[in-house]
């Protein structure tokens, strides 16, 4: 059981039988019985949507409860290791996920107790109505006159009519790994090697021996290719450059598999509220530079251009660059050079914000490419939103105010307000779950009809 699953519930639902329903409301009315036909379809829609509402909110309950049991385990397993280890930095995220499952768990259960969940039942619905409707004025007001039959098939591929609104896409999430014995030297030294002096790496930092304070700490996963790994195998690497007899190889990951794919939930969880549906595809990426294991935020789209990543900018093929927006990428990092921030993300054309950064400006200047950067951070409660949140730029929505909303950040240089009205109303209706507002599926939908390809809108992908 899991969160995923009680959303894939009420998604269902959604998608097959409220929006039916929600066309049923839209029909021509028959006069002759004052509107009968619509308000029957009205009181089944409002039937079905509590029925949906009763069911997911079990489901959620059960598996509040199962994740707090799990992260109270998977805080105990990290405090006992912690202490066995010496690691005092895990012990204290071990204690960290214990007190913000119990938290969690509490303030999830104020809304349900208060029914502001089953209001908020109802608000979801009425904004992925008027969002479907949004999207389908848009394409109207851009396709219709001008292609009929193109705008039709865009109908069927978005789901405007029935089948369940929203872009489909197919996305790619990579994770970043070095190879201890990767080598294009001629002398078969590793390139590791080379990259620790080069690119100022420190080896067992990136291993994760000796972190910093827990809440800023990685969270790497170093399989050896007989067996553990330990601080002292990484020094011997180091000494014998990588080669000779005693020498360990090992490949390092920036993170465990789990660790990427609880993100990617959690963005399924939450795009459907902008309109996006993702099938992703996860797969490892090695590394080939040095400069691609600590990644400079102020050079991201340059970054992206080379393997194996090998993203397309706008200004060296414009129509590879818009075909690559509907392939979204996210990648698994191991940190940033600056040390700053959870993630980064480059999007192709300029946008306007909904609202202002510090210096009042509403422009999203476009770096005329598309890509995403992640890294891990414990706890999950707050720190599962990376992907979504990165997405969310890679569609034009900027940072905004309010905790409880999903484009929030309270990184350095761009600090915004932790209130915000929107965030006590999403407390309400969702718990501790992060989410967007209407205006941001409307500012993403009005990005996707001015950047897509219209062939692309035509097809649906899966």
């Amino acid at each position: 059981m899991s969160h995923k699953e009680c959303h894939d519930v009420g998604e269902w639902v959604s998608n097959n039988v409220s929006q039916q329903l929600e066309r049923c409301v839209e029909q021509d009315c028959n006069w002759w019985c004052l509107c009968c036909n619509k308000w029957f379809c009205f009181l089944v829609w409002v039937i079905v949507t509590v029925v949906s509402w009763v069911v997911t909110t079990v489901c959620e309950i059960v598996a509040d409860v199962i994740d707090m049991v799990v992260n109270v385990i998977k805080g105990l397993v990290d405090i006992v290791v912690g202490v066995f280890t010496g690691d005092w930095t895990r012990v204290l995220a071990g204690f960290g996920e214990i007190v913000g499952a119990v938290i969690a768990f509490v303030l999830d259960m104020i809304p349900i107790v208060t029914l502001g969940t089953l209001v908020g039942a109802f608000d979801a619905e009425r904004k992925k109505w008027e969002l479907r409707n949004f999207a389908r004025d848009l394409l109207e007001k851009k396709y219709k006159k001008a292609d009929p039959a193109g705008f039709d098939r865009m109908v069927d591929a978005l789901g405007l009519d029935s089948g369940g609104f929203g872009l489909r896409l197919d996305a790619v999430a990579l994770r970043s790994m070095i190879r201890s014995d990767f080598s294009t030297q001629r002398d078969g030294t590793p390139d590791l090697i080379g990259w620790l002096t080069a690119n100022g790496l420190d080896l067992k930092a990136l291993a994760g021996f000796n972190p910093p304070a827990w809440w800023s700490r990685d969270w790497p996963e170093l399989v050896g290719d007989a067996g553990d790994i330990s601080a002292a195998d990484l020094d011997n690497y180091v000494a014998k450059r990588g080669r000779g007899d005693g020498v360990k190889q090992f490949s390092l990951f920036c993170m465990t598999v789990g660790d990427l794919r609880s993100r990617l939930t959690c963005a399924d969880t939450h795009s459907s509220e902008v309109g996006l549906v993702f099938r992703w595809s996860v797969r490892d990426a090695r590394l080939t530079r040095g400069d691609q294991v600590l990644i400079n935020r102020g050079a991201f789209a340059p970054f992206l251009v080379n393997p194996p990543f090998s993203r397309t900018n706008r200004a060296t093929n414009a129509a590879a660059a818009t075909s690559e927006l509907g392939m979204p990428i996210t990648i698994g990092c191991f940190d940033f050079s600056d040390g700053m921030g959870m993630g980064i993300s480059a999007h192709l054309q300029t946008a306007t914000c909904i609202e202002a950064d510090d210096t009042g400006s509403t422009v999203f200047a476009g770096q005329g490419i598309t890509g995403t950067a992640i890294r891990y951070r414990k706890p999950d409660i707050a720190f599962k939103y990376t992907v979504i949140h990165e997405l969310g730029h890679t569609f034009g929505l900027c940072h905004v105010n309010g905790l409880l909303r999903i484009m929030f950040t309270n990184a350095d240089g761009e600090k915004k307000s932790a209130w915000s009205w929107s965030s006590a109303w999403q407390y309400w209706t969702n718990g501790v779950e992060a989410g967007f507002i209407l205006d941001e599926g409307k500012m993403v939908w009005e990005y996707i009809v001015a950047n897509f390809d219209s062939a692309r809108l035509q097809t649906r992908a899966f």
